[in-house]
């Protein structure tokens, strides 16, 4: 039987399209090394302000700047002196806030020798690098217990700092405390840092004015939020839930209740429960032990259009970067790309552009 050549290019059209919404991608991507020599990468982060670098979090205490494609003399960060060697992560994030090109103050989130959680401030020179005599301490959550203390801080477009704290035990494994709004752990926080000398509680906060709940709170019931985004075209607000076998993307909303510890992934976690009083994951998955996510954030560069509006993200156990894209009101994955070692970090350079550290201290750009 004879096929025209009309026929077989709408055969493959389909086959195609079939293929992309199954999860695999029609357009192959590779990792192009930029540069390398980091010391265990856990994060990227940029500023629009400075468009020719990106800033690499060494989870030791470090921040180094790759200008220009090429790895900077002068570290941004040193803070390697005060962090706790046994803790995991150590320094977790930084953020730049929003007036950065005229203020020259970054933020960052760590754990102390004593093992509990600090937001910090630091004002920096374009002369120096910032270390520990410069530092000004926001917030100190005092950690009961050992424990893996996962925090993230991001700046919102109303200006506003966010911090994600993870969950804690009333007693050492038993009870959390997400589900307590006078608790900040297991939470997204919310503050205003218009005063430099000390934090405020936006009024429009949903426990600003209830005297039983901690003011800071903005959203409630996560276990290890390690990682937040904002995606500056629809101001939504990204983050990455660490479970004990789930790994969960939520998109975090004003005084919504994401359901840990009774909830995880969308689904009762233990007894039974009525799930429809929570909010659920955007998307979910099992992890392979040990695993946990990796983000992330909502690509909005110029450099590779079938990704644009999508969540780029991985899992430390595996070395796939996955595309998250909504259609209709549902979200679905995709591959992107493959490491030949596993992902320790996403994020945007200045340009907007896709970075990925891996855990050979590698940092890569996204090409096709």
């Amino acid at each position: 039987m004879r096929i025209s050549r009309i026929t077989l290019i709408i055969v493959l059209s389909c086959i195609t399209t079939a293929l992309a919404q199954d999860g695999a991608s029609p357009t192959t991507f590779r990792l192009k090394p930029v540069v390398d020599g980091f010391d265990d990468p856990v994060g990227i982060a940029s500023t629009s302000s400075e468009p020719s670098k990106v800033f690499v979090v060494e989870r030791a205490g470090f921040v180094k700047v790759i200008e220009d494609g090429k790895l900077a003399k002068r570290d941004l960060l040193d803070i390697e002196a005060i962090l706790s060697p046994r803790e995991n992560p150590a320094l977790s994030s930084i953020a730049f806030p929003n007036d950065y090109n005229t203020n020259k103050t970054l933020y960052i989130s760590y754990t102390d020798k004593q093992g509990d959680t600090i937001i910090s401030r630091f004002p920096t020179k374009r002369s120096e690098t910032v270390d520990e005599e410069s530092l000004m301490v926001v917030l100190k959550v005092v950690q009961p217990f050992p424990h893996t203390h996962y925090s993230s801080i991001a700046f919102g477009p109303d200006g506003n700092l966010y911090i994600s704290l993870g969950d804690s035990p009333r007693k050492s494994g038993i009870s959390s405390l997400a589900q307590s709004t006078r608790s900040l752990f297991g939470k997204v926080l919310r503050i205003d840092l218009t005063d430099p000398n000390r934090y405020a509680i936006p009024s429009d906060n949903p426990f600003a004015k209830k005297a039983d709940a901690a003011p800071e709170v903005w959203a409630l019931g996560f276990q290890q939020p390690h990682h937040m985004s904002f995606d500056a075209p629809s101001k939504r607000l990204f983050l990455i839930d660490s479970g004990r076998e789930i790994q969960e993307i939520n998109v975090v909303e004003r005084g919504k209740n994401y359901g840990w510890s009774t909830l995880e992934g969308g689904e009762c976690a233990s007894a039974k429960c009525d799930v429809s009083t929570y909010t659920p994951p955007i998307f979910s998955y099992k992890s392979a032990a040990q695993g946990h996510g990796v983000g992330g954030f909502v690509y909005n560069g110029s450099n590779h259009p079938t990704l644009k509006g999508s969540y780029l993200f991985a899992d430390s156990s595996m070395k796939t970067i996955y595309a998250l894209s909504q259609s209709g009101s549902e979200w679905k994955k995709r591959d992107v790309a493959t490491s030949t070692f596993q992902v320790t970090a996403i994020g945007p350079g200045g340009d907007g552009e896709i970075y990925v550290a891996t855990a050979d201290g590698t940092v890569s750009t996204l090409v096709q």
